[in-house]
């Protein structure tokens, strides 16, 4: 590990640190300064412990993206901010669901057709109850639409990042699909602080979840195994 990445390391702790403990204690302008770190140092970790050949763009954007989302929102109460956010995150999830379909490869997909039906039946029915739990406040905050969107894409991106961990199974591809479920519950508990109540500590949950998510699919995307590998170790 090169002296750079531990800098940036031991820098991004600092800021996630000082970031919850802000959100835990409601202390507002370091909450909101360490908040604009956060997914800039997340994307330049990427980039150095990513070897140069397993680097992804659309992981890397997709986190970058993340970034923009954090700023707009940081003014939730306006709807046009709301759903510049919400776009940030939509292309952002779109970019890693195209990143987990080549890495899965389109002709490994087939063999995976029960455990598809299997993972999408399954988020499908979570998309389908965050919906119920959340259409009232979307129809409250005029973003039905746009809501209704986004749930079925994270549900699209939890079966895609589950398929990309059932083709490797390996413990790195298994953080990825964990990072995405984690990112799932963030946003329905953002949703629900948003459009229904602002509980005490939701602010700090929230953030805690998505930092934990972003963070999972990075270093399980760094340190991935690609598909010439996966087959080697089969092969052996």
């Amino acid at each position: 590990m090169s002296i750079i990445l531990k800098l940036l390391i031991f820098l991004y702790i600092g800021f996630i640190s000082v970031h919850l403990f802000s959100c835990f204690f409601h202390f507002e302008n370091p909450r909101i300064v360490t908040k604009v770190f956060l997914m800039p140092f997340l994307s330049l970790i990427y980039y150095n412990m990513t070897p140069k050949e397993k680097f992804s763009k659309t992981i890397f954007i997709g986190i970058i993206l993340g970034f923009f989302g954090d700023v707009v929102l940081l003014c939730e109460y306006y709807l046009p901010f709301v759903l510049l956010g919400i776009a940030f995150f939509f292309f952002g999830h779109v970019l890693y669901v195209i990143n987990f379909v080549i890495e899965t490869g389109l002709k490994n997909i087939k063999k995976y057709f029960y455990f598809i039906i299997i993972i999408s039946l399954i988020y499908f029915i979570y998309a389908k109850f965050a919906f119920n739990n959340l259409k009232e406040g979307f129809e409250r905050g005029d973003i039905l639409l746009p809501g209704t969107f986004y749930i079925s894409l994270l549900a699209i991106l939890n079966i895609a990042s589950g398929i990309y961990a059932y083709s490797y199974f390996n413990l790195y591809a298994i953080l990825v699909h964990v990072g995405t479920f984690i990112f799932t519950v963030s946003d329905f508990i953002l949703a629900r602080k948003m459009f229904y109540e602002n509980r005490k500590y939701y602010q700090f949950i929230l953030m805690a979840m998505y930092i934990a998510a972003q963070t999972l699919i990075c270093v399980g995307m760094a340190n991935k195994k690609n598909r010439i590998e996966k087959e080697k170790l089969k092969s052996n």
